[in-house]
């Protein structure tokens, strides 16, 4: 029984990858630009065009079209203007999962589990997205997402059962004001969003290296309290910079917290071809550890407590207890990297990005954590209809300095995925997943594990 739990929930997070926003129908209703004007593709989440990104820092708005009924002096910055869509500025998407398998990580030490029996989920996650301009200089972006029931109880899920309705949560949450001047963009927003590379400032492609720069560890349905203030511009079509704050992690007191700032440089910067350098920072002292992440306690109001996600690191505390963030001395978080892109060279588009990530920071119990990687994604399409992507990353150093002094490593295989995609319209696609997983432990490798999966995914 055990097996096939874990089965079903591996091929159901297979599923589920990072959450990224823009790359709604209710964008083409408001703007007349088809899907693939901002994406070479969105399954399952998507990359960028040069113009996508734009769109993005602009707050989800085409700047001069005609999408608006207007009242008062054009450019005026007072509620005397009314802006209006051309359409609704709501759009869905569902995932689901035809046909999937897998084989768990393992102990070494106990005998090698067989891989369970193939399971099935019409509705892995389902998802409402409320998105838009406001008027010409607000825009927003809202993310509620549904999660497939059908899970028994797992580690993953805190021992809580699934149900046939899943968990209904809200997934991300931003509020942007934007302006532009001279061609340029500035911006100010808030943003409540999950631990996702996707809504990194100028992305442009899906990042998969380990990292834990937007570190909100969640829950089926659920994330920790998070808010995040930040400035920006974009200038000359070439270099962007964000400045930001946040109060903490898993919090929203800014007792203690943490900046940001993210910037970028375009050397080509068209859709034809773009070639980007990036790099974010982030530091302070109210972080989630990198050795800990949040599950949600039985307490019938699902109240978030930390937990370990390295095994083995609570028996080196004198307390016993895992590191949370009311541990967390200072830390630093770094990720920088080039990518590259083009779309419809005849039938062809292709992307890649490639990272960087260094993250060391101290706890108040004289421990420490380090951590190395570097990774990277190619996605090529062809006729934007056959896509083959490729993700794989690395730890080049992982380790954990005990209060004694005491080095501990986390010994890791590199991990890959590769998935096929068949989009049978611009909004639907089927795609399948090949990807091998691993648990991370102090001082000892485990046996690796693999999953594949046969998935649909659709958006209107």
């Amino acid at each position: 029984m055990g097996s096939l739990r874990m089965t079903a929930l591996i091929a159901v997070l297979a599923t589920v990858p990072q959450l990224a926003e823009a790359r709604v129908p209710a964008f083409v209703r408001q703007t007349g630009l088809v899907c693939n004007q901002c994406h070479m593709s969105w399954t399952t989440a998507p990359d960028f065009t040069f113009t996508g990104m734009k769109f993005r820092l602009n707050g989800y708005r085409t700047p001069w079209v005609s999408e608006k009924v207007e009242a008062g002096e054009e450019g005026a910055v007072n509620g005397q203007r009314l802006v209006l869509t051309l359409g609704s500025m709501m759009s869905w998407h569902v995932r689901g999962l035809l046909l999937g398998g897998s084989k768990p990580a393992s102990d070494p030490a106990t005998p090698e589990p067989s891989s369970g029996s193939p399971t099935t989920n019409l509705l892995s996650t389902a998802a409402m997205h409320y998105a838009g301009p406001i008027g010409e200089h607000v825009g927003i972006w809202n993310e509620f997402y549904m999660y497939g029931g059908g899970l028994g109880p797992t580690a993953a899920n805190n021992g809580q059962g699934g149900n046939r309705n899943g968990y209904i949560g809200l997934s991300h949450f931003s509020v942007n004001l934007t302006t532009n001047s001279g061609g340029n963009i500035y911006g100010f927003k808030g943003d409540l969003l999950p631990a996702s590379a996707a809504h990194a400032f100028m992305q442009m492609v899906t990042d998969p290296t380990p990292n834990h720069q937007l570190n909100t560890p969640g829950v089926v349905g659920g994330g920790s309290p998070y808010v995040y203030w930040s400035v920006w511009g974009f200038w000359a079509d070439r270099v962007g910079l964000e400045l930001g704050v946040e109060p903490g992690e898993d919090n929203l007191n800014f007792k203690k917290f943490n900046y940001r700032l993210e910037s970028g440089y375009f050397l080509k910067n068209t859709d034809h071809s773009w070639i980007r350098l990036a790099y974010q920072i982030k530091a302070g002292n109210d972080m989630v550890p990198i050795v800990s992440s949040l599950r949600a306690s039985n307490d019938g109001v699902r109240t978030l407590v930390p937990v370990d996600a390295i095994r083995g690191i609570s028996a080196t505390r004198a307390s016993g207890l895992p590191l949370s963030s009311l541990d967390m001395g200072d830390a630093v978080r770094m990720q920088f990297g080039p990518g590259w892109g083009f779309i419809d060279h005849g039938p062809h588009s292709f992307v890649v990005g490639i990272s960087q990530v260094i993250e060391h920071e101290t706890y108040n119990d004289n421990s420490s954590a380090k951590m190395n990687a570097i990774g990277g994604e190619a996605r090529y399409y062809y006729n934007r209809t056959y896509g083959v992507e490729l993700d794989w990353n690395t730890y080049e150093k992982y380790s954990f300095t005990d209060a004694n002094g005491v080095v501990h490593d986390m010994p890791s295989y590199p991990n890959y995925q590769i998935q096929l995609v068949y989009r049978m319209a611009m909004n639907f696609a089927w795609f399948v997943v090949f990807n091998n997983s691993q648990n991370l432990v102090l001082d000892q490798k485990w046996r690796q594990g693999r999953a594949w999966s046969i998935n649909m995914q659709y958006l209107w």
